[in-house]
């Protein structure tokens, strides 16, 4: 029997590494094991396989590659898999072109004799795999066949796992972004918007905030903290302890929220709240900034490779011998995750269902930001 490799979804510094370790650790326990690589994610499932999928792969296939950003393997959205919420009038279109994306991916992986599918993505990917595995067993039943999820988002939003690999990577960039920012901002005295990943969690956005130094962090999870009126309370309170230029990070999500020009409305906000001109004695100027797709570009960082290897090695041993850490794990789909230093293993099943996983008011992190950014009633 074969295990099948792929990395789906948005791309994360260290898949590779993940890729890799999975890779080195099967072969160290089972030289002769087969593995197959799918290329473009879950899209290689079901394209021709012999343009879509790499077998009998040696290892000259992961040299040199764990330095490398990105997937060497390549990735994507398969939007077949995922149906809207809520009603839509060409619901049955979509539905069939699910069953017909399934069925070739399936009659693939039985083809092939998948009987172990490494999923290296984020909380989307696990969702597509779940029901890949459903539609596996249900057409093969007498085949055995799993799952294997590895945790790999910048978003940093899985459930039962405190990292995904490629968020620290991502934090790194956005942070040397908001140092390198600072200079000019403060040079001239301004305020910047500073638009960061995060769709649905705010996680990338609040840690980079505090690791950074900004003033404001906006999140999707906590209305208030992308409430225009609060924030210019806490700006204006800045100005009058002598702050003289800000540093406001916002997560794309919040634009899905409250607006796509709620960047344009706050510094336009900024630019003619009386309070800010009068203690400045002129307009305060804002200018808008996005990271965007930049977070995940470059080589992965030193901690990232390091969980990479971590889980990616956990898969293996997931596989092959049942166990993680010498304790003995689910037998059915699993994903594997981090908790301190030592991997865990969780059915998919619950990570679906936990997913995504948010900020809230209790987190430890939204509370120190609390503490360490710009408040309406700073008393120093």
């Amino acid at each position: 029997m074969t295990v099948g490799i792929l990395t789906s979804g948005g791309d994360a510094p260290g898949m590779n590494t993940a890729v890799r370790a999975a890779f080195r650790a099967l072969k160290m326990r089972e030289p002769d094991r087969e593995i197959l690589f799918f290329r473009d994610g879950f899209r290689g499932l079901a394209r021709r396989l012999d343009s879509a999928s790499d077998r009998n792969v040696d290892r000259r296939a992961i040299r040199d590659i764990i330095h490398r950003g990105g997937t060497f393997l390549g990735t994507g959205r398969v939007p077949e898999l995922r149906l809207p919420e809520g009603p839509v009038a060409d619901l049955e279109e979509r539905l069939a072109a699910r069953e017909a994306f399934l069925r070739v991916a399936v009659a693939n992986l039985y083809q092939m004799q998948v009987d172990h599918l490494v999923v290296i993505g984020g909380d989307g990917s696990f969702r597509g795999a779940k029901l890949i595995a459903e539609s596996f067993r249900s057409a093969f039943p007498r085949r055995p066949f799993r799952v294997i999820g590895v945790p790999a988002s910048i978003d940093n939003d899985i459930f039962g796992s405190q990292y995904s690999i490629g968020f620290d990577s991502a934090l790194n960039n956005v942070v040397d972004a908001i140092r390198k920012i600072r200079d000019t901002v403060e040079s001239h005295k301004r305020a910047i918007i500073l638009e960061v990943m995060g769709n649905t969690s705010g996680w990338l956005a609040l840690q980079s905030a505090i690791a950074g130094g900004a003033a404001i962090v906006a999140i999707p999870e906590v209305e208030a903290s992308y409430d225009h009126d609060l924030i210019l309370q806490r700006l204006a309170a800045g100005i009058r302890r002598d702050y003289r230029y800000f540093i406001i990070v916002v997560a794309e999500g919040v634009h899905k929220r409250a607006g796509a020009d709620w960047s344009i409305r706050l510094g336009a906000r900024i630019e003619a709240d009386p309070r800010i001109r009068e203690a400045l004695g002129g307009a305060m100027e804002v200018r808008l900034n996005s990271i965007g797709h930049l977070a995940r570009g470059g080589s992965p960082s030193a901690l990232d490779n390091t969980l990479a290897g971590l889980l990616g090695a956990a898969a293996a041993d997931v596989i092959q011998t049942g166990s993680v850490g010498g304790e003995p794990v689910i037998e059915g789909d699993a994903v594997v995750g981090i908790h301190g230093p030592f991997p865990v293993v969780l059915s998919l099943e619950e990570v679906v269902q936990g997913s995504p996983r948010l900020v809230t008011v209790q987190s430890p992190l939204y509370q120190l930001s609390e503490k360490l950014m710009l408040q309406a009633e700073q008393p120093f």
